[in-house]
């Protein structure tokens, strides 16, 4: 698939190629005028050499017109190089000053690959690249409002984070972010019809992406799921949730809560197992006492993928649960512990 990145190399010469053809025009012409009007006095190489010296403005002086119609055909050239020459300053300078604008909007689209993209910047979408970055993600965002892109980009460098200006649901913006390219889509608009129509056009432009939505009404989960969402979220029914726990338990809401966000202490974090990986084979017990041994980290539960290719996850599978290559574990611990555990797994968390 062609780069959605539009070069500025190639933007120069797409503005560019009037002038150099008017150019090379006015180079033929001045070298073959040149040529007729000064006779047997001068050869071909002589008078290419001498319309690249007048049109270039060097003006050595070695070889001169003599004639007075030469001469006359010589202030036309000179003339139509001072135009030439001011045309080339104001299409440069018009480039330059448009390159700007598209990267300060980000309308030339991005590079990235392997990267995940998150469509809309409302208050889900925020917390979401808050904790995309926290985890050293590489992130594409859209947002609707021009003023958040200042803010944005200081979040992190142009090297992890790309921003752009649009509809989320428009696929020329999901062209600008790459969404082929890329490991997951987030959508989380305010608007849950927007949301719906965005995860039907990601689907069409990647197949096989993960995409998570995050809607307002609970009720429109299995619409989502039917029209190829991977994971749709409520944040109205989590944080009702959240709250009901705050009431009489708050201790397990802090703890939801913390879990959640990376930049606490602990973190929550899952890891696909390989052939190589040292829990491919274990049981539970197995496992939990190289994972404790190695890291000091704790080993809560794990995923495996069914029939249809999707993820079941369970906490606190039974002593005898053997793990096995393809499984996803899921593993509780502080930031430093995790960090052990990554480097002792060797694979990098996620999925």
């Amino acid at each position: 698939m062609p780069s959605p990145r539009v070069g500025y190399t190639v933007i120069l010469f797409r503005r560019l190629w009037k002038f150099l053809a008017g150019y090379a025009a006015v180079y033929l012409v001045a070298a073959f005028g040149f040529l007729l009007l000064e006779g047997g006095r001068v050869d071909i190489l002589n008078s290419f050499y001498w319309a690249m010296v007048t049109i270039s403005t060097v003006g050595y002086g070695d070889i001169v017109p003599t004639t007075p119609d030469a001469k006359i055909f010589t202030v036309g050239i000179i003339a139509s190089e001072v135009f030439l020459s001011a045309y080339l300053v104001s299409v440069v300078i018009a480039v330059v000053s448009e390159e700007a604008q598209h990267r300060s909007l980000g309308t030339l689209g991005t590079n990235f690959s392997n990267h995940i993209v998150v469509l809309g910047y409302g208050g889900v979408g925020r917390a979401a690249v808050r904790e995309l970055l926290a985890q050293e993600e590489t992130v594409a965002v859209v947002t609707e409002d021009p003023g958040d892109v200042h803010l944005l980009r200081q979040m992190a460098p142009e090297s992890r984070l790309f921003v752009t200006v649009g509809p989320p649901a428009d696929p020329e913006i999901l062209r600008r972010v790459n969404i082929p390219a890329a490991h997951s889509v987030i959508v989380c608009s305010p608007d849950d019809t927007v949301n719906l129509v965005a995860a039907l056009n990601v689907r069409a432009l990647s197949p096989n992406v993960r995409i998570v939505v995050s809607v307002g009404r609970a009720e429109l989960k299995r619409t989502l799921r039917a029209a190829g969402v991977t994971y749709v979220a409520s944040p109205a029914d989590m944080g009702g949730r959240l709250c009901a726990d705050a009431a009489f338990r708050p201790e397990v809401a802090n703890a939801v809560e913390d879990l959640t966000e990376s930049t606490f202490a602990s973190d929550l974090t899952e890891y696909l197992l390989t052939d190589r990986t040292p829990l491919s084979t274990q049981t539970l017990l197995e496992a939990e006492a190289l994972v404790r041994r190695e890291t000091d980290c704790l080993l809560v539960g794990y995923a495996r993928a069914g029939p249809n290719g999707e993820y079941r996850t369970v906490l606190n599978p039974p002593a005898s649960f053997r793990f096995a290559p393809g499984d996803a574990v899921l593993v509780l611990g502080s930031i430093e512990n995790l960090r052990r555990m990554h480097r002792w797994i060797g694979v990098p968390q996620g999925r």
